[in-house]
């Protein structure tokens, strides 16, 4: 079977999979230089992960300060509802810096919640889509290689697929320790598939079968290969692969020191090694874009676009070929503008 067809995610999936808080890690002192670019804040619960850029709205009436601590000087009193542009997303105390109305001050995030501002095929995207499509901006479109614009054809295009799969609407329902997309990881089994823990084996073939921020599949690609990107995408730094897959393993929710960061770092399971490593986005987003340019641009296969695709979110995104494309060309737009 070839990419990932529709099952990842009907509704029943969603609703099997779940029980914690999804986030990206808070950045470490010790973070390497680089690292900390690709690394977000679970300051708040609400707005992790949050971007520059992105609009939210006042839960509870709430102060704007000078600064970011109840201590400093309050500024004006915002009221429930009211929207704000956020100004930096590395929080402070859980506090964030936010525009109110041209007015520019702190506030604590968990008295905000996201605002989706962004449409792709005519939908309004959902909180944690639009927070991911950001982040992919943000993050995902510098790292990989190429042009900007070769750049943005490949993100777009991986995006949608992730989008319409469903893996960016995973939300706060993961097992714990915090987890987010980019741990995701699905098994692909006589009896339909189902998600497994980050560093479970499918019983079928040894390690998982679609994972990351990508959807990436772990079965048609070599070690070698995966390896070769991702120094690569990282020959910047200088990474080893351990380093690759300690940043990857950190980005996704368990911290060094973890077992479960133990165990990705130095696991001699070939297809659990690959998996962590196209969990990394740029990694994963390089190998997804090969796969749904030929299966889906250029084939057009069965399981991207169609009749078949009617679970939410996929008939938004794909109900046909004219719909896959538009998505694609949409999330590109965004992307451009987005994007450094």
């Amino acid at each position: 079977m070839s990419l990932f067809r529709k099952s990842l995610l009907s509704s029943s999936f969603l609703l099997f999979t779940l029980a914690c808080g999804e986030g990206l890690p808070p950045e470490e002192a010790t973070v390497e230089p680089g690292v900390a670019d690709e690394l977000g804040s679970t300051e708040s619960p609400l707005l992790f992960g949050i971007l520059a850029g992105s609009r939210v709205r006042a839960v509870e009436n709430v102060y704007l300060r000078t600064g970011p601590s109840t201590s400093n000087t309050a500024i004006r009193l915002v009221s429930i509802g009211e929207q704000a542009t956020v100004v930096s997303e590395s929080a402070s105390g859980g506090f964030y810096r936010l525009n109110v109305g041209g007015t520019v001050g702190w506030s604590h995030g968990d008295y905000w919640d996201q605002v989706p501002t962004l449409r792709v095929n005519g939908y309004l995207l959902s909180k944690d889509q639009e927070k991911w499509l950001r982040w992919v901006a943000a993050k995902t479109v510098p790292r990989l290689t190429g042009t900007r614009e070769q750049r943005l054809d490949k993100a777009a295009r991986v995006s949608w697929w992730a989008m319409k799969e469903g893996i960016w609407d995973l939300g706060p329902n993961r097992p714990n320790p915090s987890s987010n997309p980019q741990s995701f990881s699905l098994c692909s089994t006589s009896t339909g598939d189902r998600a497994i823990w980050p560093l479970d084996a499918c019983y079928n073939n040894g390690g998982p079968w679609q994972v990351g921020l990508a959807g990436a599949q772990v079965n048609y690609v070599s070690l070698a290969d995966v390896e070769a990107t991702a120094r690569q995408l990282y020959a910047a730094e200088g990474w080893t692969i351990a380093q690759i897959l300690d940043h990857t393993a950190r980005t996704a929710g368990f911290p060094a020191g973890s077992t479960e960061h133990s165990t990705i770092v130095n696991t001699t399971n070939t297809a659990l090694r690959k998996s962590w490593l196209l969990r990394n986005h740029g990694v994963g987003f390089t190998f997804e874009n090969a796969v749904v340019y030929d299966e889906c641009i250029v084939q057009g296969l069965s399981w991207c676009y169609g009749s078949t695709q009617t679970w939410d979110p996929a008939y938004k995104f794909a109900s046909s070929w004219s719909a896959m494309n538009t998505s694609i060309a949409n999330i590109r737009q965004h992307l451009s503008a987005l994007a450094p």
